[in-house]
C-alpha cells in the first residue's frame, strides 16, 4: 500500500499533524457529540487512517478503540468521491462482509462518512455517524456533517500549529537575544506565523458561525452553548495570537492596561476545562484586583501555570489548585498553589530553563515555565518557586508597580 505515490503523500501529510498515538484535542470530543446529536445516531466518532490502522481518536457511544485498517469502513469510505451515506450496509457490496456490520451483537446498519480533508486536500480519516437501525439523514443533516467534518480538520490544524508557535516564539526570542536580529526579520516571521495561524482560525469561526444556525443547535440549549463556547475559544486564540505577534513585530513592547484578574481566570478555566476533570471543582480563586499588566500576556501566564498545577497532581489525593493576589509596598504577587507532586528546591532553578523537564514520561515540551519567566521579566518583575500546599508547588509572579505608583 505504501508504495503508492498518493498514499505515500496522504502518510506525509498524517505524519505532520502527529496525532496517531498521542492525546486527541479536548474538543473533538464535543464536536462527535454534537454530530450524534445533529444526526440523531447514537454513536459517532472522528476515525484516523494510518498506513495500517484505524484510529478512533474520539467517539460517542463507543469506547475509542484501534482495529486494523482491512476490517475499517471508513478506510474504505476515504476513496470515495464525497461523502458515503449507506441507509442498510448489509445491503452494500462495500460493507456487507465487514466485522462492524457482520458482528453477532452492535452491528452496524446505518452509516454516514464525511471525509476529514487537510488543507493539502489528503484525506486523514473521516468524520462517521452510525446505528444499529437503518434510517437515512435529511439535507439538512448532511450538510451538518460535512460542516462538522470541516471543524474536526481546523481543531486538528490549531492543535499543529499551537505546537509549532510555542517553539517558533521561543526560537524568536533566543536569536532576538543571541544574534540581536533586526525587526524586519522579526515582522517576517510574525507574517509567517499570522498566516500560518489564521487560516484554520478562521476556519474554526466560520464553521462554528454555521453551525450555530442550524436549527438542530439553536433549540437544544446544550448544542448551542457547546458551539458558543467554541466561538468563544476562537476569539480567546485571535487575541493570544494578536499579543505574541505584537511582541514579534515591536521587540517585545508589552500593551499595558488595567486588566481584570478576576476575567482572567475565569477565561483560562473555561478554555482548560476538558483538562481539569476532578481538578475543576478544587479550583479556588480568591479576590483578584484589577492591575496594571499585558492582558494577552498574563492570561498566557495564568494558563501555564494553572495547567501545569492540573497536570502535576498525585494519584492518592484529590488534586487543589488555589489562585490568589496579594500586594506590598512593591507590587503585585500573582501566585498558583497546588498540592501536587511538587518539585524539589534543587531543580526549582533548573525547571524554570527551556526544554528542562523533570519527568520525561509526562507530555510537553518544557518550555512553559521559560514562557512565563519571559513574560514576568517583560513586565520588569520575576518568577519564583516555593513549597505549596502539603508538599506541592507554589509559583509566584512578582509585578512591580508601574512607575510613580509605589
Amino acid at each position: 500500500m505504501n508504495d503508492n505515490p498518493a498514499e505515500k503523500r496522504r502518510l506525509a501529510v498524517l505524519e505532520r499533524y502527529g496525532i496517531v498515538g498521542s492525546p486527541a484535542p479536548a474538543d473533538l470530543d464535543g464536536i462527535v457529540r454534537l454530530a450524534a446529536r445533529v444526526c440523531e445516531t447514537p454513536q459517532a466518532a472522528v476515525n484516523i487512517i494510518s498506513a495500517d490502522e484505524q484510529h478512533q481518536i474520539a467517539a460517542v457511544g463507543i469506547a475509542p478503540s484501534v482495529c486494523s485498517r482491512s476490517d475499517s469502513m471508513c478506510a474504505v469510505s476515504i476513496k470515495a468521491p464525497g461523502q458515503v451515506l449507506v441507509e442498510d450496509a448489509r445491503l452494500d457490496p462495500r460493507f456487507s462482509s465487514n466485522p462492524w456490520v457482520t458482528a453477532p451483537t452492535g452491528a452496524v446498519r446505518f452509516y454516514a462518512a464525511s471525509q476529514l480533508r487537510s488543507p493539502e486536500r489528503e484525506t486523514l480519516g473521516t468524520l462517521c455517524v452510525f446505528s444499529g437501525q437503518t434510517r437515512s439523514l435529511t439535507t439538512q443533516q448532511s450538510r451538518a456533517l460535512e460542516d462538522l467534518a470541516s471543524l474536526v480538520v481546523g481543531v486538528l490544524d490549531l492543535h499543529r500549529h499551537r505546537q509549532l508557535v510555542h517553539h517558533a516564539l521561543l526560537a524568536a526570542d533566543q536569536a532576538r537575544t543571541e544574534l540581536e536580529r533586526s525587526n524586519t526579520a522579526l515582522e517576517q516571521f510574525a507574517g509567517q506565523v499570522s498566516h500560518d495561524l489564521r487560516n484554520p482560525l478562521t476556519g474554526v469561526s466560520g464553521h462554528a458561525g454555521l453551525l450555530a444556525e442550524l436549527p438542530a443547535v439553536t433549540q437544544d440549549t446544550h448544542a448551542a452553548a457547546f458551539v458558543e463556547r467554541i466561538e468563544q475559544a476562537a476569539a480567546r486564540m485571535n487575541r493570544t495570537i494578536e499579543g505574541a505577534l505584537s511582541l514579534a513585530r515591536f521587540g517585545g513592547k508589552l500593551d499595558i492596561t488595567q486588566t481584570d484578574l478576576g476575567e482572567l481566570v475565569r477565561d483560562v478555566l473555561e478554555d482548560l476545562r476538558a483538562g481539569l476533570t476532578e481538578a475543576e471543582a478544587q479550583v479556588r480563586v480568591g479576590a483578584l484586583p484589577t492591575i496594571s499588566c499585558d492582558a494577552v500576556q498574563m492570561r498566557r501566564l495564568l494558563q501555564n501555570l494553572i495547567a501545569n498545577a492540573a497536570k502535576f497532581r498525585r494519584p492518592d489525593r484529590l488534586p487543589e489548585i488555589q489562585v490568589s493576589c496579594a500586594n506590598d509596598a512593591d507590587g503585585w504577587d500573582l501566585r498558583v498553589a497546588d498540592n501536587g507532586v511538587g518539585i524539589p528546591a534543587a531543580e526549582r532553578s533548573r525547571v524554570m530553563e527551556p526544554f528542562v523537564r523533570l519527568d520525561s514520561g509526562t507530555q510537553g515540551f518544557g518550555i512553559g515555565l521559560a514562557n512565563c519567566v519571559r513574560i514576568a521579566v517583560a513586565h520588569r518583575g520575576t518568577l519564583s518557586i516555593d513549597d505549596g500546599i502539603d508538599g506541592g508547588t507554589s509559583v509566584t509572579c512578582h509585578i512591580p508597580y508601574p512607575p510613580g505608583l509605589g
